[in-house]
């Protein structure tokens, strides 16, 4: 199925939309039609046709997630994440609740793993991770024993919102839900599965690589690639991705480094004048949007002086886009050196006043797989020293 079809199954839904391009610019209105090479959006000032070659997402405007505390989470062998209120299986088949409204059914042969209560000391995650990652040979039912996971490993035969009944050694044998952590399938044979043309992301947290995708009424019908069917109500869907890895911003990564140093030298900075100056992703300072000229920008990265990120890339990309600027609250008094360097090569350098306009940059990235961003004092020192790297990204 195209992305030109799958775009296309959509126009029916009636809602305003956002579009965003790989090289960060945005659109938002009213989806008014898809062919095979663009798509046009009905927006305040016009129609808006978009290049589907160039887009990297579409998103419904003003949906909100909403991940409730505790939800249960549940791994698809295909990676697909689902989130819901409720798990219970019975004769090979699970039913997930994902909202008051929505019901789901799963074979229980496509599901790799259920976390059924939350895990949030470090270590425990690590271990649940290992534990998921072991591709045992029967259902493992873990458990927690003092501060460590352990498990048994045998059959599940059924879960309900009370007992799993789990055959051990030829027995079956009830075990209180309450105190189960999680429950690890037997490792699946999987042959090699269809490439996604995109990833569904649902209010509720969920996140569903996709194969195929039609609209029957007000319910999208997905495929994900391991053949799994479900039927979504559109209303529930929060984001399509269409990038499918030609794109990563910088607010996504976790950095190789980064590090702040304050204009009063200390031989040992205090914590919480660390944590005050550390970078933001997504969000300014005193968690305010990102803002330059007026436009605000759902990606990005905001820097005070002196500060240093590298970042490592994933891959190897032909181009880095950003536009950059002193946020719009420290415009009159804000300033910064900015050096951009690839592999140690210099990209870019110069001076960021808040008395010029934001400045867009577009710089040859190719083949490179460090990128070290410095923001260091400008003319202004330490004053007003906020500077925003607005949808900061590489492209392929």
């Amino acid at each position: 199925m195209t992305v030109s079809l799958l775009l296309s199954v959509l126009l029916s839904a009636a809602v305003p939309f956002e579009a965003q391009t790989l090289d960060g610019q945005t659109a938002r209105g009213e989806l008014k039609s898809a062919t095979a090479t663009e798509i046009v959006l009905t927006t305040d000032s016009g129609d808006v046709s978009l290049p589907l070659e160039k887009l990297a997402t579409l998103a419904l405007e003003g949906a909100k997630p909403t991940l409730a505390a505790g939800a249960v989470e549940i791994s698809l062998i295909d990676g697909a994440q689902l989130t819901a209120a409720e798990y219970l299986t019975k004769d090979g088949n699970a039913s997930l609740k994902l909202n008051a409204e929505t019901l789901l059914e799963v074979p229980t042969r496509s599901v790799r793993a259920v976390k059924l209560t939350p895990i949030a000391e470090p270590k425990l995650q690590k271990q649940w991770a290992e534990i998921t990652e072991s591709k045992p040979a029967g259902d493992l039912l873990v458990v927690r024993k003092n501060d460590a996971l352990d498990y048994l490993e045998g059959i599940v035969r059924s879960l309900d919102a009370s007992t799993c009944q789990f055959e051990l050694d030829g027995e079956t044998i009830p075990v209180k839900r309450e105190k189960i952590t999680g429950i690890v399938y037997a490792a699946a044979k999987v042959s090699q599965l269809p490439e996604s043309i995109g990833t569904l992301n649902l209010r509720g947290g969920s996140r569903l690589p996709l194969r195929a995708l039609t609209l029957e009424g007000e319910k999208l019908a997905i495929e994900t690639p391991a053949g799994v069917k479900l039927s979504i109500p559109v209303a529930d869907t929060l984001r399509f991705d269409f990038s499918g890895g030609k794109i990563a911003y910088l607010s996504d990564l976790e950095p190789e480094s980064a590090q702040f140093t304050p204009l009063v030298a200390f031989s040992e900075p205090p914590q919480a004048l660390l944590g005050y100056f550390e970078y933001r992703r997504d969000r300014g300072f005193d968690d305010s949007p990102l803002k330059l000229d007026g436009k605000v920008f759902r990606k990005g990265l905001s820097l005070a002086s002196r500060t240093e990120l590298i970042y490592r890339l994933p891959d190897t990309f032909r181009l880095f886009r950003t536009t950059v600027g002193i946020d719009d609250t420290m415009r009159e008094s804000g300033s910064v050196w900015l050096s951009i360097k690839g592999d140690g090569k210099l990209l870019w350098e110069g001076e960021v006043r808040g008395t010029e306009p934001a400045q867009q940059l577009e710089l040859d990235a190719g083949g490179i797989r460090r990128i070290e961003i410095l923001a260091d004092y400008g003319e202004g020192l330490d004053v007003g020293d906020r500077l925003n790297l607005g949808d900061a990204h590489v492209t392929k």
